[in-house]
């Protein structure tokens, strides 16, 4: 309804509806799977590709300018269907790179994988207010939630600890009793977390790019 007026959807997914994402992630699958994925010489520089719905990353080994020229192969064939990729960042090894609510990077030295949280710039990292009406174990679960997502995502120690301490700060900041906050959080950072991987990334680069989208 617009205006008063009443409109029937002619083609297209309804925003929101129940089966939308699963249509479109079917629909992209389905496309890049036809005619990028299947390409072995076109993909011969990358070396791995995920993608999640709408987000996407991978690893390519190769210059700037070869990315350029695959991006733009990419998108010649994609444009056929009326999509193209026009968002992306390319960014070199010990550089973080952002995928969904994860940043990694491969060490430019030994090829190690770090990880770290990604926050939006428009994240304002509130939480449920503690002076709401809400039985305790909601604020600890909270918290402790919150904590846990960090120790499972950031492989480094000291990385942990700067975004634990950030975390703790945002707790305080609604008014979180500091004795529970800091009991909860210190014992999510004594936690284990065996995440090793030494697989090596010599000079590749690692890459995040949108979903295809209507060319315009």
């Amino acid at each position: 309804m617009f205006n008063n007026l009443w409109y029937r959807q002619k083609k297209g997914v309804p925003t929101g509806g129940s089966l939308c994402v699963q249509i479109a992630n079917i629909a992209v699958y389905y496309t890049m799977r036809k005619f990028i994925y299947s390409d072995d010489t076109l993909m011969s520089n990358i070396l791995s590709v995920k993608r999640y719905i709408d987000d996407g990353s991978g690893i390519f080994s190769g210059t700037n300018r070869q990315f350029s020229e695959f991006l733009q192969k990419v998108n010649n064939r994609l444009s056929v269907q009326g999509l193209m990729i026009d968002e992306y960042e390319l960014k070199d090894p010990g550089y973080f790179i952002s995928f969904l609510d994860v940043q990694f990077c491969f060490d430019g030295n030994n090829g190690m994988l770090m990880t770290d949280v990604y926050i939006k710039e428009t994240d304002s990292r509130s939480y449920l207010y503690y002076g709401s009406s809400h039985p305790n174990h909601t604020f600890s679960s909270i918290v402790y939630s919150a904590s846990l997502r960090l120790r499972r995502i950031i492989n480094d120690n000291h990385r942990l600890g700067i975004r634990l301490d950030e975390l703790e700060e945002c707790f305080y900041n609604n008014n979180y009793p500091r004795n529970m906050v800091k009991n909860i959080i210190n014992k999510v950072r004594n936690l284990d977390r065996n995440t090793t991987d030494s697989h090596s990334q010599k000079s590749h680069k690692s890459l995040k790019f949108s979903s295809p989208s209507p060319s315009p």
